[in-house]
């Protein structure tokens, strides 16, 4: 719903899955948080919040699904202005039985609903992600620009787990990440894949 300080968009992203790679493996790994978390080469930490913490679903939909806070490299406002040069921001994720449901709250008034699922086209497997983003409207631009530079490496990453056979993040793992940053899985077992 927009108003006058916010707007609401939506984006549509698809990518085929590589043949040969059963809806089972796609699932397991749509259904790891930590990973899904750390395909995102802008991740530089996140951590599981407790139990009892608040839902990011508006809703109230989605009571007790693992909710991370996460923190992101990332400018978009002059240093002066923003000068952590990073974001924090809270994701829930809820698994379904053909996909994946989250929920991301950040700053300047930014939720984000995606529905990730698996479907059967052309005799093989194509991952949607459908969005639905309510953002200030000082900040939709980056938003939008910010989802599309984005959605292919975040695609990428999800394929290359999927190729290598290896769909669950291992605690203590260092991953390589975009810009020479490096990444620590400190939570891996905190949620069953």
């Amino acid at each position: 719903m927009s108003s006058w300080t916010t707007t609401t968009f939506t984006a549509h992203e698809e990518i085929p899955i590589p043949l040969g790679i059963p809806r089972a493996q796609v699932l397991s790994l749509l259904h790891n948080p930590v990973y899904m978390i750390m395909r995102n080469s802008r991740v530089i930490s996140h951590r599981l919040l407790p139990a009892d913490h608040k839902s990011a679903h508006k809703d109230g939909s989605g009571a007790g699904v693992p909710t991370y806070e996460i923190t992101d490299k990332m400018t978009f406002l002059p240093e002066a202005i923003w000068p952590a040069g990073s974001v924090t921001y809270t994701m829930s994720f809820e698994d379904t039985p053909d996909g994946l449901k989250h929920v991301l709250k950040a700053a300047m008034s930014m939720v984000s609903k995606a529905t990730h699922t698996v479907v059967e086209r052309d005799g093989g497997l194509v991952l949607t992600e459908d969005s639905v983003v309510e953002v200030n409207r000082l900040v939709a631009g980056h938003v939008k620009k910010n989802m599309h530079d984005t959605a292919a490496g975040n695609f990428g990453a999800f394929v290359k787990g999927l190729e290598g056979g290896r769909w669950a993040a291992k605690e203590g793992e260092v991953w390589e990440g975009g810009g020479g940053m490096r990444y620590t899985v400190a939570d891996a077992s905190s949620h069953p894949s």
